[in-house]
Order: structure tokens, then sequence, then C-alpha cells
């Protein structure tokens, strides 16, 4: 299957995505990154664990989310790319 380039408003589209993706791998990456000390004490804070395990998940949900962006925008891509090729002039013999 040979797939045609995107026209403007896909582009347009794929490079929002794109820079959604590298805000929220940015954002995912300094969360992590965040250093144990600046929430406290452990010992003078008893939710400095929960603190430590709401960092890891909150990371690993934006890099999730970066993940997803990508793959809704393309799946929509693609989507349309079908719905396009099946207009009144494209089609092929009816399926019984």
């Amino acid at each position: 299957m040979v797939l045609l380039p995107p026209d403007e408003s896909s582009q347009r589209t794929i490079k929002r995505s794109r820079v959604l993706s590298y805000v929220l791998v940015t954002l995912a990456a300094v969360v992590l990154s965040l250093r144990p000390d600046l929430f406290g004490d452990p010992q003078t804070q008893p939710a400095h664990a929960l603190l430590h395990v709401w960092r890891i998940v909150l990371g690993i949900v934006l890099a999730v989310a970066a993940l997803g962006v990508q793959v809704l925008v393309g799946v929509r891509w693609r989507r349309s790319l079908r719905t396009d090729s099946r207009a009144p002039g494209n089609r092929g013999p009816h399926p019984r």
C-alpha cells in the first residue's frame, strides 16, 4: 500500500501532536528527575514515601500520554486516508 503525503491540515495536526508529545516527555523527565531531597527529610515527613511513589507514577503517566498522542494522531490520519480513498469515484465493486 502506498501512502500519500499528508495534506496541509494533517501536517499541522502532526506537527502540533509532536510538539505536545515533546512537552509531555520533557515534563515526564523533569518529574522523574526530581531529587528526593526536594520533598524534605523522610524522618520528619511520614508521607515522604508516598511523594516518591506519586513522582514515579506521574512521570510514567506523562510518558504514556506522550505515546498515546502519537498513536491517536496516527490512527486518525490513517482512518482519514481510508475514508478519502472510498470517495464515490474510487469505489470498487460492492461486496455482497
